[in-house]
């Protein structure tokens, strides 16, 4: 079985589960950490059991999981009491943090810190681990009003697009060079991350980091196969 945690809202998540279905997808909700049958024990791995899609099912016979949110949101527990939402959506997401680090079958991201899909780091910090690996970065324009012009907008260049390469274990995807794809896995590897997005521009001959996610997008089905691929593979 291959679960994915998210949110019965993600439409994104959803449309992963249908498009694995033969693999025996199901999603994993928060509307499942209310149910009944809940059994967590690290010790005993074989009388471990969770609830995904409504149904109880031993730890043992789940072969990959794929994790599309950073934390569960009081927003979405309309089952619980408005007052109790907040602290039970961070239990909620202390206990998932707890399992998901615990599980023994491959976990795309595993948590890090309180984020339960990697590193959930800012612009800041990603451009900062890029440069401490040995990356030219592209410098971090902060956004300003709408409508308004930088001094000296009006003279400048159309800045070259961003291209996207997708990290997937130690496979890498997108219309990237060699040296490109070779960069994006090497900052992989330093976050930590097995599944990661990275964002570059090539310029005076040069590439220069943009950005990068740990939750990348799954619509090109290219990604979206190695990605199962991966889980699948232990």
């Amino acid at each position: 079985m291959l679960v994915v945690v998210g949110s019965r809202h993600d439409s994104g998540a959803c449309e992963i589960v249908r498009q694995w279905e033969r693999w025996g997808a199901a999603l994993l909700s928060c509307e499942d950490l209310s149910e009944s049958g809940w059994r967590y024990s690290p010790s005993d791995r074989a009388a471990s059991r969770a609830v995904v899609s409504g149904q109880i099912i031993p730890d043992t016979a789940i072969r990959g999981v794929l994790v599309r949110r950073p934390w569960v949101l009081q927003q979405e527990l309309t089952q619980i009491v408005p007052a109790d939402r907040e602290f039970v959506a961070a239990e909620m997401s202390a206990f998932l943090l707890a399992w998901l680090s615990q599980l023994p079958c491959r976990v795309l991201n595993r948590p890090r810190g309180t984020s339960l899909c990697g590193p959930n780091w800012w612009p800041q910090q990603w451009a900062h681990m890029a440069a401490n690996v040995g990356f030219q970065v592209e410098p971090i324009r902060l956004q300003i009003p709408a409508g308004a012009k930088a001094k000296g907008e009006e003279n400048s260049y159309p800045a070259p697009q961003p291209v996207e390469a997708v990290v997937v274990g130690d496979r890498c995807l997108g219309d990237v060079s060699n040296d490109q794809a070779a960069d994006a896995v090497k900052l992989a590897a330093a976050a930590g991350v097995a599944l990661l997005a990275v964002w570059f521009v090539h310029a005076n001959g040069r590439n220069r980091f943009v950005a990068a996610n740990a939750m990348p997008d799954l619509k090109d089905c290219r990604v979206a196969d190695a990605v199962r691929e991966y889980l699948l593979a232990n």
